[in-house]
């Protein structure tokens, strides 16, 4: 029963420093979502993706001939795709796409800017390009989707790809989400705020009612409370006249 009557005292204290500090609360999370805001507008540089998607096929004569794909094909078109991807992803690839589009940078550089990934385990598999230029991201996929069809035939001596989409200029940023960075700023701001009143309040031992007394010395009953007396303003006028009255008097009988 004790245990159960703390919790609920503290809970009552902590609803109460809600109520008290709930517009530093709301104001806090404001600024902080606010400030989120203005970093991503203005301090993170935005970044565009554009992909291009590839499809694996492991027997070269359908490409000639009608003959149906079997189950045991699109296994090994399965098998082949992260192969395929390793070979894209190898200097050769790049270094030739680096050449094609008179780009300054590294083969290092732009390895790091471009991600591989089969859809859903099947033979197809998507080259995506990240970049702060949403012109060069689609160049970039583009040239790849040209040169990794003979350098990966070339490499593998078995299969091929062909291009089933070209990549496009993306028309809006991947990165940084606006909406979402203020949404984490806001609720920082409402955890940071409502921890630092929390912890005063948790740490204050100002004995501000008799719950609190009773709460600490609990086999010591309370006597009784001293009520906080607020002197009336008519009493205020009669004490600072009384006081001012014989300061004035005093001041007349020294000039006599």
């Amino acid at each position: 029963m004790n245990e159960q009557r703390e919790i609920e005292i503290d809970l009552r204290k902590v609803f109460s420093m809600l109520k008290k500090r709930i517009l530093y609360i709301i104001l806090g999370t404001l600024i902080t979502a606010v400030l989120a805001g203005c970093i991503t507008e203005f301090f993170i540089t935005p970044t565009y993706t554009a992909s291009c998607t590839l499809y694996v096929y492991s027997n070269t004569d359908r490409v000639s001939t009608d003959s149906s794909i079997g189950q045991n094909e699109i296994t090994a078109s399965q098998q082949l795709v992260n192969t395929y991807i390793v070979v894209l992803e190898s200097d050769r690839v790049l270094e030739e796409v680096v050449q094609n589009l008179d780009l300054d940078m590294t083969v290092s550089q732009l390895r790091s800017m471009i991600s591989c990934a089969q859809i859903n385990e099947t033979e197809i598999f998507n080259v995506t390009v990240t970049s702060a230029s949403p012109a060069l991201a689609a160049d970039i996929a583009n040239s790849i989707a040209d040169v990794a069809p003979d350098a990966i035939v070339d490499t593998i001596k078995a299969g091929g790809v062909s291009v089933i989409d070209y990549a496009k200029v993306p028309s809006s940023p991947s990165s940084p989400d606006f909406k979402l960075n203020i949404l984490i700023g806001a609720l920082v701001g409402l955890v940071v705020t409502f921890l630092i009143f929390f912890i005063r309040e948790l740490f204050d031992t100002t004995v501000t009612e008799e719950a609190d007394l009773e709460r600490e010395f609990e086999n010591i009953p309370v006597i009784g409370t001293i009520p906080r007396l607020i002197p009336s303003a008519a009493k205020v006028e009669e004490s600072s006249g009384g006081e001012n009255k014989p300061r004035t008097e005093i001041g007349k009988g020294g000039r006599k």
